[in-house]
């Protein structure tokens, strides 16, 4: 046993089963049963035989066990991974639209802020337009008014 012990963990088990079993009794498989514990007698073959048979299947389970746990570990481990990627892919796609919307709104508002600086200009424009046509004409009926009352003070 120690023996195959360098080959590794699974192998050793196997090792020790099959040569624990070879030396078993030929009788054994057909001889009937008793019902009830039997105490395990290491001071014969067959005791020793028996244990280390006990030791090498429950060694061989031991190891495929472990194999089990350490494949359905990566596997949970890759879902998990999975369940991350799209849960970031989610993400971005939410923060890219949501860009998109507001990139649309900012480029909305630019526009809408030069057609109100246009309007601005254009009704500035037209004060100071007004603004001077209505100086004129207060202008000219002051003065109108001025000759007007020259003349009549000279008239009488």
């Amino acid at each position: 046993v120690r023996a195959c012990s360098r080959a590794g963990p699974g192998a050793d088990a196997m090792a020790a089963a099959a040569a624990l079993s070879a030396s078993a009794p030929a009788g054994a498989g057909s001889a009937s049963f008793e019902m009830g514990p039997k105490p395990v007698l290491l001071n014969n073959p067959a005791g020793w035989s028996n244990v280390s048979r006990f030791t090498a299947l429950a060694l061989a389970k031991l190891a495929n066990l472990e194999r089990k746990v350490e494949r359905s570990s990566a596997s949970a481990l890759g879902r998990a991974l999975r369940r991350v990627e799209h849960r970031h892919l989610r993400e971005a796609f939410t923060t890219l639209h949501r860009h998109s919307s507001l990139d649309t709104f900012m480029h909305a508002r630019g526009q809408a802020e030069d057609m109100l600086q246009k309007l601005h200009c254009l009704v500035h424009s037209f004060d100071v337009e007004v603004d001077n046509l209505v100086e004129n004409i207060v202008q000219s009926t002051l003065e109108e008014d001025d000759t007007a009352s020259t003349y009549g003070r000279a008239a009488a």
